[in-house]
């Protein structure tokens, strides 16, 4: 009771809260990889943008490599169906586009920063049925919007309504020749000519094709297609002057607009005479002088009909059909400037995307730069590998060039957007540029890495594995396939494979399961499900040895053991002979295999490259190898004696009966006692302390407590305080940590510690590495430990130091298991501090790691830290041996880098925990990742500068930050013109002060009418370059508005006076970030209010706001608070902004202090 009451004192200074907040934020800031579901494609070629749109509600806008926005719809009636995006439809060159849902509603989208912004919507009622296919006209101010029921209704794209002029299908009718005498079905297609833009050519369903003059309303030709039953759509040449026409039954044909005349070959069906599938979409251009359609779908139906496929068609008789393993959502075909001359052909599948030139006739694929196919085989592990060094990552590069040496050249055509000219500054104290590569495991044995430094997820390497295992017969076979899969069919339809989607494999025992990767050596090692253990090294050059295969029993002295499950992989036979050339590619070689035996699933690996060594656990033991002079080192087992099957129940908290009961009969006494006397309702100051639950003890026979959970190569205390020796470390689910004592010979150990003064030693006959058991420790609770790390006084992990250093003592062991913390002083291995997350709070602890945080202090802010009681902030600014937190004094105006490690933890709710290490004290809690969403928990890994990468769906990431000093975020902004003749107003309106939940400085004020003369230039000013866009709250993918515990939710508290309940309560948002908000998220908070009623008689607009700039929108709404008069369904905003904390892009904080003025005129 004492020490609970001691620690409720113990608050942190107000100068430690202050460096809190410029060392921690949450942010999600950048996705990665491919949308999840998409179902909506578009393209703009006066801006070179395109977007899309996906089941889910998400949109995405991607320009140049750089520029990508991101967007969310948001539910009308509580389906998750209605997020559908069925349509997407650009208003050319503005920057602006529209979406078109399930729940047959109509938005304008428009860019703000690198977050696109529902500014219009309309809904449609019964009497306009439902759209069917949209056209935007080229002066951008009209949109014809086509229905099922055949009519065409024009929208005014500056007021968002419905014009009185409709198209109307028995209008049309009564105008075509009598022989038609149909009802024409649903508008399909709707084309505005480019030479004449008064002249729309419609499509209807039945084979129905109009030429409608707008200026008389009349029908100036109709074409009448025989015999075709279903039409699908148009495409208008360049010229204007023909168009090719597309059905049902895997037709087209090409007919002239001046004449209504069918064409010769108004039958052609591409791959009949068999009954066909539909063509869903066409594109028609020239490559010189032959010309070339490219069409999706129109496959023979019996045989081929399960095809997904785009088909390149040239008049010279060259065709080529892409044969893709994912559906066809949609494509499209960029032309060269002002000309039919196609250029590059790019096709939207539903699990990737795909490009490729089409200026060869041979059609090669294109790399895009971004929307990669994280998922092209099924994800089984991820592993980030941080600072990698300049040559380990040229070394990969080397080895990836090879592999891209049958892409195209051919430049990437969206080139739209704007990218940002600012640089981020580089600390003075990086020497080179270190590197953050993401590696992925899967299924089919391979690791793909990915380089995510940048905004852009970058594959630049395929590392395979499962062409070592297997017999020479199957090699040979599997060989030859490829190669006939390669090369097109002699029949027809002329079949290439293409895409790198390939969700099958043919060994599930080649899955990849731990990765453990050296980011200054290039070692790598790769655990796969049927107990291999690959070891690989990234190198210029290499000696020349067959590839070395080695086994380690670790149950072979175990009497009675019989292992039930699957057999191990066979090396091919021809692998393993002298005189067989080495498995290497440009800059990397397998250098050997291990096998584990029982070949059951590795479930952890640790990684020494300096010292040769690696160790690798599973559910029987753990075994250490030397992978220099490829020998056993040691094995351990883990098995309980009386569970030799190593299969047992699933892990269970054992809770007594009896102890359940008496807690029950507790319970009811004390309400009875509570019912009958009041006076004891009265809280006490003991009551007050959180309720900690009580954890059992595990039972020793758990099914599952051998399985080895962590293993940490490091070189510390453990004999004594004076000398560190090298040492293996492993924890099991069972808690019980081991600690072995390592042995290397003088010249690995010199390679850890001092050099030799001279390296020309005689060679002497390597010595074997030996190991011994030095130390055990068994916790009390029987946990799994998930995550063991030994680091010095200033906090820094052993492990991340460099080659030769120890670090300044004295060293700490820090043992993390499912339900808590637990730090132990070195050697003696006392128990220091403790942090029980399980019985505090009910969550339990998954993945942890050790991140760097910076920010840049005043010198008074130094004085006062150091004038304090010795905390964290201040230790970490001594002195220390080996790594200073103190970086470099840069400026004295900027302020010194203040340095700290922290603890970073992920919890199985999906939070994410910054704790002070040793002090274990909380520094951030953010809600991080859906607590229903177990891939995305279970991928999640992070960087050691406290950013973090999880699965958001199973194709694409989602990279969030909890440093202000290192945010990657995109920079690129597209450039919006002006609506033309825009006009909105906004009554002058008092409102009462009734939100008690507002800020204390709620005052009335009134909205001007003086902003229209501003309207049109503001709209056409590109976003400001200093926003702070690390805080966009669009889950992409994820529509959780509606859940009432929803995980993602995040207090924020640096909004200033506005009350986060009071503008929530109105927004159908789900992700908001903690201590920081941005100038676009409120401005996206207040466009978006406007655009969640459809009966305000006033709306709060984008044009109110004169400039994006966080200092312009502090002062305005610090003067006077912003009103919004609308009907009794709309939303009323009732908050007064007086202070806003904004964050410059380079993680340098700005604080605008709250002022009270008195209330003048309106910016508005």
């Amino acid at each position: 009771m004492l020490k609970f009451i001691r620690g409720k004192g113990q608050q942190p200074s107000a100068e430690r809260q202050r460096l809190q907040k410029d060392l921690f934020a949450y942010r999600k800031t950048v996705q990665h990889g491919f949308p999840h579901k998409p179902s909506a494609f578009a393209y703009d070629p006066i801006s070179k943008l395109m977007a899309i749109g996906t089941q889910t509600g998400a949109m995405k806008v991607l320009g140049q490599p750089g520029v990508e926005l991101y967007g969310q719809h948001t539910l009308v009636n509580n389906s998750a169906t209605e997020l559908n995006v069925q349509l997407l439809e650009w208003v050319y060159g503005t920057g602006r586009i529209l979406s078109l849902t399930a729940a047959n509603q109509l938005i304008l989208w428009e860019p703000v920063g690198t977050t696109l912004l529902p500014i219009k919507t309309l809904p449609f009622d019964g009497k306009l049925k439902k759209v069917s296919s949209l056209c935007c006209s080229v002066n951008k101010d009209l949109l014809w919007i086509g229905t099922e029921g055949g009519n065409i209704y024009q929208l005014d794209l500056n007021t968002f309504t419905i014009k009185d002029h409709v198209i109307y299908h028995d209008v049309v009718l009564e105008q075509v020749p009598p022989a038609y005498k149909l009802n024409p079905g649903a508008i399909e297609s709707i084309r505005q000519l480019p030479n004449s833009h008064n002249k729309l050519l419609i499509a209807y369903n039945r084979g129905l094709c109009v030429l409608w003059d707008l200026e008389t309303s009349s029908v100036e030709r109709a074409y009448i297609a025989p015999g075709h039953g279903q039409s699908v759509g148009l495409s208008v040449d360049f010229r204007g002057s023909e168009f090719s026409w597309y059905h049902a039954d895997g037709s087209y044909a090409t007919w002239s607009i001046s004449s209504a005349e069918p064409p010769k070959n108004v039958n052609y069906v591409p791959y009949g005479p068999d009954p066909c599938k539909s063509i869903n979409r066409l594109y028609k251009g020239k490559r010189g002088s032959t010309d070339v359609i490219v069409f999706s779908g129109g496959m023979p139906r019996s045989a081929y009909g399960d095809h997904n496929c785009v088909s390149i068609h040239a008049s010279d008789g060259h065709k080529i059909c892409l044969d893709f393993t994912s559906k066809v959502i949609d494509f499209f075909v960029t032309y060269k400037n002002n000309s039919d001359d196609v250029e590059v052909l790019i096709v939207l599948l539903e699990e990737e995307l795909c490009a490729y030139d089409l200026t060869e006739s041979n059609i090669s694929a294109i790399k895009a730069p971004y929307l990669h196919s994280v998922h092209a085989s099924a994800v089984t592990c991820n592993y980030l590998a941080s600072q990698v060094t300049q040559s380990v990552y040229d070394n990969i590069l080397r080895a990836g060039d090879e592999q891209d040496i049958d892409y195209s050249n051919i430049d990437w055509p969206i080139t739209g957007g704007l990218l940002s000219a600012d640089l981020e500054e580089s600390d003075e104290e990086d020497t080179e540029k270190l590197y953050e590569i993401l590696l992925t495991g899967h299924e089919d044995g391979s690791v793909k890495f990915w380089d995510c430094t940048g905004v852009l997820l970058k594959p630049i390497y395929n590392f395979k594995t499962g062409s070592i295992f297997g017999s020479e017969h199957d090699f040979r076979d599997e060989a030859a396939a490829d190669v006939s899969a390669e090369q097109l069919d002699e029949g027809e339809p002329p079949f290439r494979k293409a895409g790198l989607f390939d969700p099958y494999s043919d060994d599930p025992r080649l899955a990849v399961k731990k990765i453990a990767f050296c980011p200054n050596t290039g070692k790598l090692i790769v655990g796969g499900t049927a107990g291999q253990i690959i070891i690989a090294e990234f190198q210029e050059t290499f000696e020349k040895s067959s590839l070395k295969y080695s086994s380690m029993n670790m149950v072979s002295d175990r009497d009675g053991f019989v292992w039930k499950g699957h057999d191990q992989l066979n090396v091919r036979s021809n692998l393993l002979e002298g005189d067989t050339s080495p498995i290497a590619e440009n800059g990397v070689q397998i250098t050997g295999v291990l096998q584990v035996l029982p070949p059951a699933s590795i479930t952890c690996m640790a990684l020494e490259a300096n010292w040769g060594l690696v160790s690798g656990g599973t559910a029987h033991g753990l075994v250490l190898f030397d992978f220099k002079n490829f020998v056993p080192v040691f094995h351990r087992c883990t098995l309980n004696p009386n569970d030799l099957t190593g299969a047992g129940e699933q892990l269970s908290r054992r809770k007594s009966f009896k102890k359940s009961l008496r807690e029950s009969f507790r319970k009811l006494r004390k309400g009875r006692s509570t019912r009958n006397n009041p006076s004891n309702q009265v809280p006490t100051t003991l009551e007050a302390r959180p309720v900690e639950r009580q954890i059992e003890a595990r039972c020793a026979d758990d099914g599952l407590g051998s399985m080895v959970r962590c293993l940490l190569f490091a070189k510390t205390y453990v004999t004594n305080v004076n000398i560190t020796s090298p040492t293996l470390w492993s924890a099991t689910n069972a808690s019980t940590v081991s600690v072995f004592l390592l042995h290397l010979p003088p010249a690995q150990t010199a390679a850890t510690a001092v050099p030799s003064a001279s390296g020309n030693a005689a060679p002497q006959t390597p010595r074997r590495i030996s190991a011994q058991l030095a130390k055990e420790i068994q916790l009390k609770h029987r946990a799994p430990v998930v995550g063991i790390s030994i680091f010095d006084q200033a906090g820094t992990p052993v492990d991340q130091l460099h080659a030769g250093e120890n670090g300044s003592p004295p060293h700490r062991l820090l043992i993390a298991s499912e339900e808590q913390f637990k730090v132990f002083s070195l050697p003696q291995l006392k128990p220091i501090n403790k942090y029980k997350l399980t019985a505090n709070e009910g969550a339990r602890i998954r993945r942890i790691h050790f991140g760097s945080f910076r920010c840049r202090i005043s010198p008074e802010l130094i004085q006062n830290l150091h004038g304090g009681s010795p905390t964290k902030s201040t230790r970490s600014h001594g002195d220390g041996e080996g790594s200073a937190n103190i970086s470099a004094n840069l400026s004295a105006s900027r302020g010194d880098v203040y340095h700290e490690i922290a603890l970073i933890c992920l919890t199985n709710m999906g939070d994410i925990m910054v704790l002070s290490v040793p002090e274990l004290k909380r520094q951030l809690n953010a809600a991080a990742v859906r607590r229903e969403d177990i891939n995305g928990i279970s991928s999640l890994c992070f960087t050691n500068s406290g950013e973090a990468l999880y699965m958001m769906s199973s194709s694409e990431l989602q990279r969030i930050a909890l440093a202000k000093s290192k945010v990657v975020q995109p920079t690129g902004i597209v450039k919006v013109e002006p609506l033309e003749a825009q006009e909105s107003t906004l009554e002058e309106e008092e409102e009462e002060e009734s939100d008690k939940e507002a800020a204390c400085n709620v005052e009335d004020a009134n909205i001007l009418d003086n902003k229209k003369k501003q309207t049109a230039p503001v709209r056409g000013k590109p976003a400001n370059e200093n926003l702070d866009r690390s805080s966009l709250h669009l889950a992409n993918g994820i529509c959780n508005s509606n859940l009432p515990n929803s995980a993602n939710e995040t207090i924020s508290s640096s909004i200033g006076d506005i009350t986060v309940d009071s503008v929530r309560d109105h927004l159908n948002l789900t992700t908001t970030t903690l201590c920081s908000t941005t100038t676009e998220e409120t401005v996206g908070r207040l466009s978006v209010l406007s655009t969640q009623t459809n009966k305000a008689t006033t709306t709060v607009n984008m044009d109110d706001i004169q400039d994006i700039n966080i200092s312009n929108l502090g002062e305005m709404a610090s003067k006077s608070s912003q009103t919004t008069e609308s009907s009794t369904s709309s939303v009323v905003i009732k908050s007064v902004i007086t202070t806003i904390s904004h964050e410059k892009t380079n993680g340098e904080g700005e604080i605008n202090t709250t002022k009270k003025t008195v209330p003048e005129e309106s910016q508005f």
